[in-house]
């Protein structure tokens, strides 16, 4: 009923805010106040806007520029630090805590199961004290994901990206290891950042974990070409998925709304990065088909590697 209700007001008021606001000036009041403090307040008429300034307007975008300015003032103006803060403290400490919480019906880590994939690749490969393994993620927020492997692993080195300068301000002050560097880098351009470091020869793990969802699939295509131009790379991924969307297989991505996108990943990577060989490919169910508010909700892992070590798990 709801589900119903909000459908109707999103159809009665779509031909109109299309006409007064995407169609004027008035545009701009919405570029503004697209934020992440405003886009998951709950009221009802606000979602709703929301919903429509993603779908209508910036959903459609492809000038890169314009793109861009939205997102970074998504978090801009102190909401960066304020969401890495609280990301720091909600963060899981170890593999015990990691396995012991729950999301929905399953464990943290059998939702994410990420984590214990990447340990157990450098384990079995022999990887612990490599010098030339460099492990980057993508979209770091809080930086507890790579202080997470720095724990288990502290000989490796770790490069920590996001495209917020207050995130990475606030990793600075937190993280203070020799082998941490931090670097401000949107998706697409992780060609430029592999190659400030100098480490277009070593041995890449790069992984997002939740922050691929937010990547435009205008730039998400352009990160799956940029990666297919290093052997010796592995890609590991976990992000938040629309289940039925991926049923259609229809299309490549589709609005989840708060900026956020489902993607096909697998289909990304055998279009852009075809020479590349998948190692895994899970879609993890979280809750209850009678879940009335995350029933449609799953989570995507992948593990792509394009072939720098042959018996990759």
């Amino acid at each position: 009923m709801i589900k119903m209700f909000k459908k109707f007001i999103y159809n009665f008021i779509k031909y109109p805010f299309i006409l007064i606001f995407l169609k004027s000036p008035l545009v701009n009041i919405l570029k503004k106040r697209f934020t992440y403090d405003n886009i998951y307040k709950k009221n009802i008429i606000e979602r709703i806007l929301n919903r429509l300034f993603q779908d209508e307007y910036y959903n459609k975008l492809t000038n890169k520029k314009e793109i861009r300015s939205i997102t970074d003032n998504a978090l801009g103006e102190g909401r960066g630090e304020k969401w890495a803060n609280y990301y720091y403290h909600q963060h899981f400490n170890n593999l015990y805590t990691l396995k012991k919480k729950r999301v929905g019906l399953i464990t943290l880590n059998a939702a994410m199961p990420i984590f214990e994939k990447i340990i157990d690749f450098i384990k079995k490969n022999n990887l612990e004290n490599n010098n030339d393994l460099y492990i980057i993620q993508l979209g770091s927020s809080s930086g507890k994901d790579l202080d997470f492997f720095y724990n288990i692993f502290p000989k490796l080195n770790y490069l920590s990206t996001d495209i917020n300068d207050e995130i990475l301000e606030f990793q600075k002050k937190k993280y203070k290891y020799k082998n941490f560097n931090f670097a401000k880098c949107y998706a697409e351009n992780i060609d430029q950042i592999i190659d400030k470091f100098n480490i277009y020869k070593k041995n890449i793990i790069l992984f997002a974990c939740g922050s691929l969802q937010y990547v435009n699939p205008f730039f998400l295509e352009e990160f799956f070409q940029k990666i297919a131009k290093y052997k010796n790379l592995n890609l590991f991924l976990n992000e938040p998925v629309s289940l039925s969307f991926l049923k259609k297989k229809n299309k490549l991505s589709s609005n989840r709304g708060n900026i956020s996108f489902t993607h096909d990943y697998y289909q990304y990577n055998n279009k852009y990065n075809n020479k590349s060989k998948v190692i895994e490919k899970k879609i993890i169910k979280l809750y209850a088909k009678n879940d009335p508010g995350h029933k449609d909700t799953g989570h995507y892992y992948m593990h792509v590697t394009n072939n720098f070590i042959s018996n990759s798990i």
